[in-house]
Parts: structure tokens; sequence; C-alpha cells
């Protein structure tokens, strides 16, 4: 499941905001990662050297390997994956030009380039393959958001072996359809030929309830044009991450195929400052990533915040 969206505060401010909905038990958390580290594709034995620090919310996985499932590198560039069931189509097989990784893979890759223009300029040399990563049992069926500290929002759906990113003016994304269906469905609840930040802040009729993909969706594009300009952006953020929020219930967290909501997470990709929120204990918890540079110049470091 999950809902991302980016927004520009009055004071030029870019922030990244997402909640993380799966069914896994597995702990979440914010990870960090330096510049030099060496991360791995499971393509490959060949590590990648990071050239940029990260910090964004993880899981360990055996084997020692980290799932990251969204982040923002020092040079303010955020990436999350969102699930993309029955649309996402990947390679099936590997190719010898090209750079192969799999689903889970891509966040780090896309973690090394510092704007959205950069990743959309280096799309063609790689190739989104369709196999398992490490111990996971499976390829992950995902499409992603990308957001650079000019605000330049972005997204990467799969339907087919030509990967390009996509521009988007409502950033907002959450899961299947498409975003072009989601944008269709959101006219029609607005009733507007134009769909535009302006439309959406003047809309006063009712949202649609509940959890799925297209409620969360048009909830949280409402919800982001009406912010005001006078409050602060992370509170604002986090309410409206709460609105699309999954409860983490005694029913959801006994089947292993329901979805809750993890976390919630705010980077303030200007500052380069994230904020976790951990649902299981509602606690918020910050982390500036020029501090975790500093004082970690060295070190992978996965914080106790679940």
């Amino acid at each position: 499941m999950c809902t991302a969206v980016t927004f520009k505060s009055a004071n030029q401010h870019v922030y990244f905001a997402r909640t993380m909905d799966l069914p896994t038990t597995t702990a979440w958390r914010p990870v960090y990662f330096p510049a030099g580290f060496m991360w791995q594709p499971s393509t490959t034995a060949v590590g990648q050297k990071l050239p940029f620090s990260i910090i964004g919310g993880g899981r360990w996985t055996p084997g020692n390997h980290y799932l990251l499932g969204d982040g923002m590198n020092t040079a303010g560039l955020s990436c999350a994956e969102l699930y993309f069931p029955i649309e996402a189509h990947y390679a099936a097989e590997e190719l010898v030009d090209k750079t192969n990784l799999t689903p889970q893979d891509f966040i780090y890759w896309a973690l090394q380039f510092q704007t959205v223009a950069e990743v959309a300029n280096a799309l063609p040399t790689i190739n989104i393959v369709a196999k398992r990563w490490y111990s996971e049992s499976n390829w992950r069926p995902f499409h992603w958001i990308l957001a650079d500290k000019t605000g330049i929002t972005a997204i990467l759906e799969p339907q087919n072996e030509t990967l390009t990113l996509q521009p988007i003016s409502i950033p907002v994304l959450t899961n299947t359809p498409n975003y072009l269906a989601h944008l269709k469905r959101l006219a029609d609840l607005v009733k507007a030929t134009q769909l535009n930040t302006a439309t959406l802040a003047s809309y006063t009729g009712a949202l649609p309830s509940g959890n799925l993909p297209t409620s969360r969706f048009q909830r949280a594009a409402v919800h982001l044009a009406q912010l005001s300009t006078s409050a602060s952006p992370k509170d604002q953020l986090l309410a409206l991450l709460d609105d699309v929020a999954i409860p983490r219930t005694a029913q959801r967290l006994q089947r292993h195929n329901l979805d809750y909501t993890h976390y919630e997470i705010v980077m303030d990709l200007t500052t380069q400052t994230l904020t976790f929120k951990s649902m299981r204990t509602l606690e918020q918890h910050q982390l500036k990533l020029s501090d975790l540079v500093k004082n970690n110049s060295a070190h992978v470091v996965a914080y106790p915040f679940t």
C-alpha cells in the first residue's frame, strides 16, 4: 500500500512525506549509510560506492542486507518505493550492456545522483529485472516517486521495459492503478476540466473514506493543496499522513496478508532533516543528516526507533 507526497512551503523548503504500509511484522527503522558505503545489487558480486550519505526508512534482512523503502541523500535528492501490483512490468532477463537491478536495488542506485534530471538522464543505462532480491522470496512490484531540493517531483512507473521519469504537478503517489488513472478519478471527483493545485485548494465537497489507493490518493491530493502557509509544514504533513494511514489493529497484526502503517516519515530536503514517526509507539524522532555525517562518517547506523 503506502501514500507519498511532496510539498514546497512558503519559505521554499521542499518536503517529502510518506506512510509505509505493509503486512510484514519485521521492524522498520531509520538507517544511515555513509558516503563510501559499498552497496551491492543482488544481480552482481561487485559492490558500488555511495557518493553521498543517505538516511531513510529501512529494515534488516538475513545476509546483513538492508531493504530501503525510502531515503534522501546529502545532495537533497529523495526516492521512495510504493507497491504497484498488476501493472508493474520488469525485464525477464539481464542485459550485458546495462546495469542490471532488481526493483529492491533501485533506491540505492537512484540516490547516487544529485537531481531528478540526473536520474532521468541515467535511466537508459539500467535494466530492472524480475529477479528476487537476496533473501526476499521474490521481486516486488514497485513504482517510485523522486524529488529534489528544487521541488521537482517525478515518478517512475515501469509498465514496459522502456524506463521514463514522468514529472508530476499533483505530487501524490499511492498504489495501483497508474498515476494517470488516479488523475482522471480525481478530476471526476472535483468536477474539474483543468486539474491543478488551485482547483483542489478550492474544493469543499465530500472526500472518499477508506484505505483503497484511489481514496487515499484523492484525500491526500486535496489535503495537500489545502495546507496552510502559516502553520508548521512538518506537523501538517504528519496530520495528512495520519488521515491516510492504515490502522495498526490486533486483527491486522495477526494476519500475514493485511497491510497496516509501520511508520510515517517527513523529510525536509532543504535542511536534510528527517522526522520518523513510529506507528507502534506514536513517538517522533528527528535526525539531521549533516549531524549524522559528522558523527558517524564511516559506519552504517540502524536507529532503534521501530
